[in-house]
């Protein structure tokens, strides 16, 4: 659909119609509002015809790069952004912004769509299963396969920022309503916004961890209160260092996209990790249950119940 669009220049037809486009994208075009995928299309292709080989190059290397979500993570290629098409032409930008939204916000919902790639939905419950920990922060929950609804699917890449990816599902990823809708927002995963919203702001390329990764990363997570802990402890009174031996960039990102620091400190704060310190850490002590036994078992399932935050929440008291 899209090499008709960037080849433009080089067909007779002075319009974009459905008939320009192999069978099974045509059948996907005819069925589907017009205002979501065919009119935007037909702009864009009358634009392109008038763009030269190196401009024509850059969308077909967004359409390329900005798929390749692993490599863009680990920084091996770079991102296409919407705001180097605008540099083109501002109304090839609204085109093409206006189809990868609607692909998005109408189309993958449409049998059309659906009966050929894979439902939405179903993949939301094939990717989290039975698990309902958030994996962006470990702590907040999500919907699980057993639910009739599903909590959200973020683009990691924001289709704010990167074109051509919004169906991309190894750019959507199940996520809580905290970090969707408090931190992340349409942060750019792969950009670092230097002296924000001056005369000064400019960005800075980064890397980030890969989502669906199948690389465990170990990842340390040290507390360190400033006074001692009781119930008037505030995140102000606690420090936090997250560390991974040679994903220094990648802790980073993490933590300037899910506000991960801020909220570990939150939930050092509230009455459940209080309440587990006192009610269950003091008991165990008081049957004669050595520190070091009680987080060793803590440690057997160290992602389940926030274990991996509350283990060194208890060193940092015990220390």
């Amino acid at each position: 659909m899209l090499d008709v669009i960037f080849n433009a220049k080089n067909i007779a037809d002075a319009t974009f119609s459905s008939t320009l486009v192999l069978p099974k994208y045509k059948n996907l075009i005819d069925s589907i509002n017009n205002d979501y995928v065919l009119t935007p299309l037909a702009e864009a292709y009358i634009i392109c015809k008038t763009l030269n080989r190196k401009q024509i190059k850059l969308l077909k290397t967004a359409v390329h790069n900005n798929n390749k979500i692993r490599e863009l993570c680990n920084g091996d290629i770079e991102p296409v952004k919407y705001d180097q098409i605008e540099v083109i032409n501002i109304n090839l930008k609204r085109a093409i912004k206006t189809f990868c939204d609607c692909l998005y916000n109408h189309c993958i919902n449409l049998a059309p769509f659906y009966t050929v790639y894979e439902d939405i939905n179903v993949y939301y419950k094939r990717v989290v299963k039975k698990s309902s920990v958030c994996k962006c922060c470990g702590i907040h929950k999500v919907l699980t396969q057993f639910h009739t609804h599903r909590s959200a699917l973020d683009h990691y890449l924001p289709r704010k920022h990167y074109p051509f990816n919004s169906l991309n599902f190894k750019n959507l990823i199940p996520i809580c309503d905290i970090c969707n809708g408090k931190y992340k927002l349409s942060e750019d995963t792969l950009y670092i916004t230097n002296n924000k919203g001056k005369k000064s702001e400019s960005k800075t390329r980064t890397i980030a961890f890969y989502p669906y990764s199948r690389t465990t990363h170990d990842i340390e997570i040290e507390i360190r209160f400033n006074k001692a802990f009781d119930s008037t402890i505030e995140p102000e009174d606690i420090e936090i260092d997250i560390t991974s031996t040679g994903n220094t960039d990648q802790i980073t990102s993490w933590d300037r996209i899910f506000g991960i620091k801020e909220n570990y400190k939150a939930e050092c704060c509230t009455d459940e990790m209080r309440m587990h310190y006192e009610e269950q850490y003091i008991a165990m002590m008081n049957r004669g249950i050595s520190h070091e036994d009680y987080i060793g078992d803590l440690g057997r399932n160290k992602y389940g119940d926030v274990n991996f935050l509350k283990i060194p929440f208890l060193e940092a008291i015990n220390n």
